[in-house]
């Protein structure tokens, strides 16, 4: 396992323990901040831990680099997404 430091002096491992399937019923709030991974293509409004309602357009199916703390259901038109710890 590798640790990963970010330019704030975050820390987080880049193996990933646990994987949750979003689903946007309603708003996703993850347990702890996460990265995402894109299943389909499209819009994703999210909140950072920096910032609050920022709408990424056209986010292509994959990874998302990206550390969320909250997905939107309103706003958000990708699909298949899955928030990865």
């Amino acid at each position: 396992m590798s640790i990963l430091h970010n330019d704030r002096g975050q820390h987080y491992s880049q193996v990933f323990t646990n994987a949750v399937t979003v689903s946007l019923s309603t708003d996703f709030v993850p347990t702890y901040p996460s990265q995402l991974f894109i299943g389909g293509t499209g819009n994703i409004k999210v909140d950072t831990p920096e910032s609050m309602g920022v709408t990424f357009t056209g986010v292509p199916a994959g990874f998302f680099p990206v550390l969320v703390t909250k997905v939107y259901k309103d706003g958000t038109s990708a699909t298949n997404i899955v928030a990865l710890r």
